[in-house]
């Protein structure tokens, strides 16, 4: 029986308590919470019945409590890295909400600590890379199902917030309080899928609207453009201002073409021969490859299966020493990709994946305000 303690009580927290409590999320409980806020933590108990969950107000004391085996951190974004560091150097394993956080050299610093620490788990929760789909999708992205892949698209505008949801709390839809908008926040999700079944680009060219439309300072508006090696291209078109807005990802290859609409229903598309070899062949000036075509429908694209099913993943980890669906590795390969991208947008330029961390904490802070 692994013991959680939650950091952070709000919404999210809420939502994993009571997968927890319920018994979707493996063979764990909820030993302990920590919140700044004592009244939040008592009225989380009293809805969850958590009769034995020990309150702290300070996050270094349950810690040091004994009472916990695992943290869930649910905190601010820019508190991640240096919370979780603070646990795994402690020997306590660190679930992370999304985003992994802010600025890559945190990130960075916590992954020398992971290293120094490899009896300790630690993961990310970016919870669709549970999903029956994806994993379908990066299962035959590793068998070879696409050949060479050529181009993957994902448009992503169906994840509307209305001025309302911006205006709940006054960090929201700023530099200081979250770092970034869409990318960060609502399509990170698409972004790291994405990543998971493509690797990590070269280099990115992005287009931001920056409170389009929305009294906020970050990008709701979002157009990237990804460059890998071998002529494969991405792109990714995201939107948190259009109803009812659409979600579609194409990914293409030599030897196959899949479409997943709505996270539900997948097309595939298998050639009879590998594009490259039917072209090198063939006579006829608009010749057509012959393909076969099967759909698949999934019915797990429900958001709370998705998280109960990452969080008894890690479970699974802790106790069987099971792989971690999202690795922090993996989780600032999508933060780095992100961070590029909003250079890109503010200076119109493309930048390589290997930006200088230090430029872009200088480029975000001179937006703090």
């Amino acid at each position: 029986m692994v013991r959680f303690g939650i950091a952070g009580i709000g919404v999210i927290a809420r939502d994993y308590a009571k997968l927890i409590v319920e018994g979707r999320a493996g063979d764990c409980e909820i030993a302990a919470l920590s919140s700044r806020s004592k009244a939040h933590m008592e009225q989380l108990k009293e809805d969850f019945g958590l009769c034995g969950a020990a309150l702290f107000t300070d996050y270094r004391a349950m810690l040091d409590s004994g009472a916990v085996d695992a943290v869930i951190i649910c905190t601010p974004h820019s508190l991640h890295p240096s919370m979780a560091k603070d646990a795994v150097e402690r020997g306590i394993h660190a679930l992370i909400e999304k985003p992994i956080g802010v600025f890559p050299d945190e990130v960075e610093d916590l992954l020398r600590t992971l290293r120094a620490r490899r009896d300790v788990k630690s993961g990310v929760l970016y919870c669709r890379r549970a999903g029956s789909a994806f994993q379908k999708l990066h299962g035959l992205a590793e068998e070879g199902f696409f050949g060479r892949l050529k181009r993957a698209s994902w448009i992503i505008t169906n994840l509307y917030r209305p001025q309302a949801y911006h205006s709940a709390q006054t960090w929201k839809g700023t530099y200081a309080g979250e770092g970034g908008g869409l990318l960060l926040t609502q399509a990170s999700h698409q972004l790291d899928l994405l990543l998971w079944m493509l690797g990590a680009p070269e280099s990115v060219h992005a287009f931001c609207g920056f409170g389009v439309e929305r009294d906020i300072e970050v990008e709701d508006d979002a157009v990237l453009h990804l460059r890998y090696p071998d002529d494969l291209t991405a792109q990714f078109i995201a939107s948190s201002r259009e109803f009812p807005g659409s979600n579609r990802l194409e990914l293409s290859g030599s030897a196959g073409q899949a479409v997943l609409d709505d996270d539900r229903t997948l097309t595939l598309r298998t050639l009879a021969q590998d594009e490259r070899e039917f072209s090198r062949t063939t006579n006829e000036m608009f010749g057509r490859v012959p393909f076969s075509e099967e759909s698949v429908v999934f019915d797990d694209a429900d958001n709370a299966a998705q998280q109960a099913a990452i969080i008894a993943n890690f479970v699974s980890a802790i106790e069987r020493d099971e792989r971690v669906l999202c690795s922090v590795e993996d989780a600032l390969l999508s933060l780095r990709t992100i961070n590029a991208a909003y250079l890109s947008a503010w200076t119109g330029e493309t930048i390589p994946l290997d930006f200088d961390a230090k430029e872009y904490r200088r480029a975000l802070e001179s937006r703090f305000h």
